[in-house]
């Protein structure tokens, strides 16, 4: 199944368990962010651009943008704002994403191509809200596995009845399959033994026996344990090959950037290995600029102060 998006002018991207993993941009979440939080309150878009550029050139094929004030009415504002300013600074789709219906509206209606409204949970007045809306403009969605309200699955088998249920619900108001991309709900697997092998079984049955592609918030999965990354990169690495098409995710942190790498380098979905050989060619010139930038700093601080110029004047006599 294939899950097209567009850009602002037009650039496609597939999601898809024939083409390459797609990774979706984190960082444009102000959580515990305080300099994104400042630039999202002050207007600073050129923070914003900046960061949604350094995204796409780690390598992220969507931008989440979350502007995460508690505020809506500021947040819808907000919203229309940081979705103009990413689109103008990238060219590939964006993701709007927020808790609240009006926010999630707000930016639908400046998104230009074919976004992601993120997320969107199985409940029915929120459904009904927004739901035609993704439909009218054209649009993909996230669709969560919960069910209820805030209650989350505790297995496989809920995820799997909520994410069909889901996508049945979904097509009553005219969301297709093809447009939705189910979240199974990365929850802590430091909190219960159950929470990975449930994720992954899910993830398994709903690739194999539904055709659906799915996405995971990739950071969930190691909160409130220690030498995260690696964790990060290593379920990831397992979902992939469960199933999983995409994920909200940081391209930037390296370990997470190889992981994606070499999940398509070893599916035989990187050409040539170019895109891990660029990675890696990418990644010598950015150690050797720092170290030049090392070197010219330790030579500055070593170098002797100036000769002080000659007055013209005789020696003081003591």
């Amino acid at each position: 199944m294939n899950t097209v998006l567009r850009g602002r002018d037009g650039l496609e991207v597939v999601v898809s368990r024939e083409g390459p993993f797609t990774p979706i941009g984190e960082r444009l979440n102000p959580t515990n962010k305080p300099r994104l939080q400042r630039a999202y309150d002050t207007g600073n878009w050129a923070y914003v651009q900046r960061d949604a550029r350094r995204q796409v050139r780690a390598g992220a094929r969507v931008i989440d943008v979350n502007t995460g004030d508690p505020h809506h009415d500021i947040e819808e504002r907000k919203m229309r704002d940081a979705v103009r300013a990413v689109q103008e600074a990238v060219e590939v789709p964006v993701s709007v994403d927020s808790y609240t219906v009006d926010v999630l509206l707000a930016g639908l209606e400046v998104a230009e191509g074919r976004p992601i409204v993120n997320s969107v949970p199985f409940e029915a007045e929120y459904m009904d809200e927004l739901l035609p809306a993704i439909a009218e403009h054209g649009a993909a969605m996230i669709g969560m596995c919960t069910k209820g309200g805030a209650a989350m699955p505790e297995n496989a088998a809920e995820r799997v009845e909520n994410a069909r249920d889901l996508i049945a619900a979904a097509g009553e108001h005219g969301v297709k399959p093809e447009d939705i991309i189910i979240d199974p709900v990365c929850l802590p697997i430091g909190a219960s033994d159950t929470y990975g092998p449930g994720l992954i079984e899910a993830i398994h049955i709903l690739a194999e026996e539904d055709g659906m592609n799915m996405s995971i918030g990739l950071s969930n999965v190691s909160f409130g344990l220690p030498n995260r990354r690696p964790l990060n990169a290593a379920a990831l690495l397992m979902a992939i090959e469960a199933g999983l098409t995409a994920a909200i995710l940081d391209m930037t942190h390296k370990e997470t950037r190889h992981a994606v790498l070499a999940a398509n380098l070893v599916h035989g979905l990187d050409e040539f290995s170019s895109g891990w050989i660029r990675n890696y060619r990418d990644e010598e010139a950015r150690k050797e600029r720092l170290e030049q930038r090392r070197a010219a700093r330790a030579g500055k601080a070593a170098a002797p102060p100036p000769a002080q110029a000659p007055t013209g004047r005789a020696p003081m006599e003591l």
